[in-house]
C-alpha cells in the first residue's frame, strides 16, 4: 500500500503547470524601440507556461511545419504587412512533432520566453517558445 501511495505521489508531481492563457495584446501594447528594455507587465511573462491563440506564419513549407511564427492576425500573417517584432511569437513544436498549415486560429501551448535575440546588427526576435504543442 505505500509503495502504491509513493507511485501516486511521484505521478503528481511530473504534471505539467497550468497553462495561463497569454493574449497577443500584452505582448504587442507598446512601440517597441530597437534593444530597449522591455515594460514589466511583458517581462514578467518570461518562463512562464502559456496557451497562445494566434494564426500560423509558414517560414518555408505548408505542411509538416516543425517551426512557424504564431501571428495576432490573418494581415499579418501571409498575405500583408510583415507583423511588428512585438507581434509574433516564433514557436517550435516538440521534437518529432509537425503540424500542417491552417487558416483558422490555432492554439499554442509551451514555455514562452521573452528575449530580445540578436545576430550582430540583425534582430531575430523578441518571443519564443520552443517543445511546443498544438493543442487546437
Amino acid at each position: 500500500m505505500k509503495r502504491f501511495a509513493l507511485v501516486l505521489l511521484l505521478a503528481g508531481c511530473s504534471k505539467p503547470p497550468e497553462a495561463e492563457p497569454l493574449a497577443f495584446q500584452t505582448l504587442g501594447a507598446f512601440e517597441y524601440k530597437d534593444k530597449m528594455k522591455l515594460p514589466d507587465d511583458v517581462a514578467r511573462w518570461n518562463g512562464k507556461r502559456v496557451t497562445a491563440t494566434g494564426f500560423m506564419n509558414p517560414t518555408s513549407q505548408a505542411r509538416s511545419l516543425t517551426s512557424f511564427l504564431l501571428v495576432k492576425d490573418r494581415s499579418s500573417c501571409c498575405f500583408g504587412k510583415r507583423p511588428q517584432i512585438n507581434h509574433y511569437i516564433e514557436v517550435k513544436l516538440k521534437p518529432g512533432a509537425t503540424a500542417d498549415y491552417s487558416n483558422d486560429p490555432v492554439a499554442i501551448r509551451g514555455v514562452l520566453m521573452v528575449d530580445d535575440r540578436w545576430d550582430g546588427d540583425w534582430q531575430l526576435g523578441l518571443y519564443w517558445i520552443d517543445a511546443a504543442e498544438v493543442v487546437k
